[in-house]
């Protein structure tokens, strides 16, 4: 170890940050037993464990063609998926910026717009899966509640409104009567899509796992341990969002304090603003200009951190990728020293990041007990640009997975990526529970 190395952990240790104090095994069991007062429906969980009323059991019925909408944070899609046995079918599928994502709209215009985009389609199916990736209640009957838009997303009115129901009455309005809905979010749409593409494979279970601007995760909860779940339900296990952003049982740096206090949404989500796309940058950001309010660097670099107005994570991960190249970081480095000092802090924040999100899915395995069967692995779709595009999450979850969950527990798992995994869950949400 360099003694810039012993340098840049000393001070991460000094303010909370070494990877090393989010101790794998504290956080994964802290995790569980979240999960079950969440599912226990306990006042003031920090999981919610928001039952979908949506299962993953049976055979997925081959040639229907269902309508798709995956209502994302950018990009609204509309399109026909149709599961055959040689595999997935995607039809006319069209993308649009999402509704009240350019200018404010009204409840009213934003159902017109879904029904007009949807009303093509019609003529070949009259089911619809809706992925809505927004704060939205999943009902009994499978339709959605909206509670709010969020990330820029405007609809005034919205609120309360039943997503599936009143779409469904513009399109009867239009000349397209007895659509029925599906509404999921876009981790249970994940899951789904792994459960739909790879049929062909055998896992003991699925986990949904969205990692990129934000972080979330879901899986399959036996009937028993659904406690808030008051309605009949007839299939074994139910799937469960955890919004797991929420997790707060995570011992926290000073940099994540200050974060969080000049956040929109201060006390919550300290999960989410430690580990996702979106606030890991902000961390690296409130590490380095403390490091140069410090003195750790050399002074042109002291100076240049403390006058840097902010850091995305993609900026830090490009130094990482190349840190002689010509990115923002890379380029006010002017000595060796320099450059290894803010490698270290970089790295150290991603370990923490990936210690965290191995807890997040070792408490899903020892909730569910799966993953017991080296021949038969518990399947973790994951899903965002940060676990894919990061230049060092990837390989540190990969080890720090198979050191804890494989190695400690003796649990095994595989990840799987699964191309348009939101279009084909949704569609197979509307096959399974339709």
């Amino acid at each position: 170890m360099t003694d810039a190395v012993r340098q840049a952990d000393a001070f991460l240790a000094r303010y909370g940050l070494d990877p090393r104090e989010v101790d794998v095994d504290a956080c994964a069991r802290a995790f569980q037993a979240d999960m079950e007062r969440g599912l226990q429906g306990e006042p003031g969980a920090w999981m919610l464990m928001l039952p979908t009323y949506l299962s993953q059991e049976g055979e997925l019925p081959e040639d229907e063609p269902i309508i798709v909408i995956d209502a994302g944070g950018t990009n609204f899609r509309v399109g026909l998926v149709t599961i055959r046995s040689s595999g997935v079918e995607i039809e006319d599928l069209k993308v649009s910026p999402m509704p009240g994502s350019q200018a404010p709209i009204s409840w009213e215009e934003f159902v017109d717009q879904v029904a007009e985009a949807v009303l093509p389609l019609t003529g070949r199916s009259r089911k619809v899966g809706l992925c809505f990736s927004y704060a939205a209640e999943i009902l009994p009957n499978r339709d959605g509640r909206v509670v709010r838009f969020t990330k820029q997303v405007q609809v005034s009115g919205s609120e309360g409104k039943e997503l599936g129901r009143d779409i469904s009455a513009a399109l009867a309005a239009k000349g397209a009567p007895g659509t029925s809905f599906v509404v999921l979010n876009d981790t249970v749409a994940a899951l789904l899509g792994g459960v739909a593409s790879l049929r062909d494979e055998r896992f003991d279970s699925y986990i949904g796992l969205i990692y990129g601007t934000g972080v979330n995760t879901c899986y399959a909860e036996r009937r028993k341990a659904l406690e808030q779940v008051t309605t009949p339900w007839a299939a074994e296990t139910m799937l469960v969002n955890m919004e797991s952003a929420r997790f707060d049982g995570a011992p926290m740096s000073e940099f994540d304090r200050r974060l969080d206090r000049e956040s929109v949404d201060p006390g919550l989500c300290h999960y989410e603003k430690m580990v996702s796309g979106r606030y890991q940058g902000d961390v690296i950001y409130q590490a380095l200009r403390q490091a140069a309010a410090d003195g750790l660097f050399s002074g042109g670099l002291n100076d240049w951190l403390g006058k840097l107005e902010g850091l995305t994570s993609v900026q830090a991960d490009a130094f990482c990728a190349r840190p002689y190249g010509e990115g923002l970081l890379a380029a006010a480095c002017t000595c060796e020293t320099d450059r290894e000092l803010l490698y270290t802090i970089i790295d150290r924040v991603i370990e923490r990041s990936a210690r965290l999100v191995c807890a997040n899915l070792a408490g899903i395995l020892l909730q569910t007990g799966a993953g017991e069967h080296i021949h038969r692995p518990a399947c973790i779709i994951a899903e965002g640009s940060t676990f894919y595009k990061g230049h060092l999450f990837r390989g540190k979850i990969q080890r720090i997975c198979d050191d804890y969950i494989t190695g400690k527990l003796g649990r095994y798992y595989a990840f799987r990526q699964v191309a348009d995994a939101n279009l084909i869950g949704t569609a197979a949400a509307a096959l399974l529970n339709g």
